[in-house]
């Protein structure tokens, strides 16, 4: 009688050890798909709620506003397009991307500038006009695009393509607000498919040779 209560005892705790190994490891898979989203979706550690399309997917085609009128993502089929979320304003970050990008395309020869569009996306559209965006973009390099829509516009597609962004106090005293933003590269391949989200941290070197790799 003893040995049959301890061994009732023993597969109890066999089953409740297989509970938890269970539950352990199913919480490591969510840890690990939590970091990789946070990794790709946020900005100083901020989530992005509700990223992708409609159907969660990430990336997706747009049209959007340059000074020489609509632009859609799908105008650049066959070519690699990086998109950068940013605005006119921005006192360090987006200059400092901006001249990373300068230096990358130095770095191209004509035939691979050729098939890259650089298009900076404005999340200020309520004060960066179509020409203020072309005279920001055209001190940096003259094939850089600057694009911006309604409020809404750009709302979508920052929400699309996981750019987080919102509102902040402005640290400059000839600015009423700042932006607090994502700083990464989205890389989109000749088929309009977003293949890469690149880090605020990336070099001229990294991007030409990303770039190449798709080419």
């Amino acid at each position: 009688m003893h040995n049959t209560v301890q061994g009732t005892k023993t597969a109890k705790k066999a089953i409740i050890n297989d509970r938890q190994i269970v539950l352990l490891a199913f919480g490591a898979g969510l840890l690990i798909i939590s970091v990789l989203l946070a990794v790709l979706l946020t900005s100083a550690d901020r989530p992005v709620a509700g990223a992708g399309g409609d159907d969660g997917k990430l990336g997706g085609d747009f049209i959007l506003r340059s000074q020489q009128g609509d632009v859609a993502l799908q105008d650049f089929r066959g070519k690699i397009v990086i998109l950068y979320f940013g605005f006119v304003s921005c006192s360090e970050v987006c200059p400092n991307s901006m001249n990373m990008w300068q230096r990358a395309l130095g770095k191209m020869n004509l035939t691979e500038r050729h098939q890259v569009q650089p298009i900076l996306i404005s999340v200020d559209p309520a004060r960066d006009s179509v020409d203020d965006l072309a005279k920001f973009t055209a001190r940096f390099h003259p094939q850089i695009l600057g694009l911006t829509g309604t409020v809404e516009e750009i709302d979508k597609v920052a929400r699309d393509y996981g750019a987080y962004f919102e509102i902040t106090h402005s640290d400059t005293p000839d600015s009423e607000y700042a932006f607090d933003h994502v700083s990464r590269y989205y890389i989109v391949d000749q088929q309009g498919e977003l293949v890469d989200a690149m880090r605020h941290g990336t070099t001229a070197n990294e991007l030409v040779a990303r770039i190449r790799a798709l080419l």
